[in-house]
């Protein structure tokens, strides 16, 4: 059976509530698999107590977001998306929900609205014109040629 992709990621991962987001982001920062200490002490400004980070990770598990391993004396969690795919799908969930699916819309409204450095931009458009060249020669590539 052949699992569908929504923005990149499976149809089978179930969202994220924004305080599961935030342990994501704490299990995506630890290097490796991590156990509920590590990912804790990433979590410390939130104050949750051991149990309650706990209970994220096994409902994070339940979603299919991470997998959990027995290590010695304890359990490690390991992220099974990774958080660049997550960002791909959450910018493209907005994309298409605020700005119709329109780039040129929402690239104009965030540059224009964010007060992005003059570094910044030159950055962004580099990063642009890489795209742009790696698409053109894309679309001259003949494989029958």
């Amino acid at each position: 059976m052949e699992v569908q992709q929504m923005y990149g990621l499976p149809d089978t991962l179930r969202p994220l509530s924004a305080a599961e987001e935030q342990v994501m982001l704490a299990v995506w920062a630890c290097p490796g698999a991590a156990a509920r200490r590590d990912i804790s002490q990433k979590l410390k400004a939130t104050g949750w107590a051991a149990a309650t980070v706990l209970n994220f990770l096994y409902r994070l598990e339940e979603k299919g977001w991470v997998r959990s391993a027995k290590q010695g004396n304890c359990n490690v969690y390991v992220p099974l998306v990774t958080r660049r795919a997550y960002g791909v799908y959450c910018m493209r969930q907005r994309l298409d929900t605020l700005f119709d699916g329109d780039l040129a819309a929402a690239v104009h409204a965030l540059v224009s609205e964010s007060g992005c450095s003059q570094s910044a931009l030159e950055q962004a458009i580099r990063v642009l014109e890489e795209k742009h060249q790696e698409t053109e020669e894309y679309d001259l590539y003949d494989p029958y040629g």
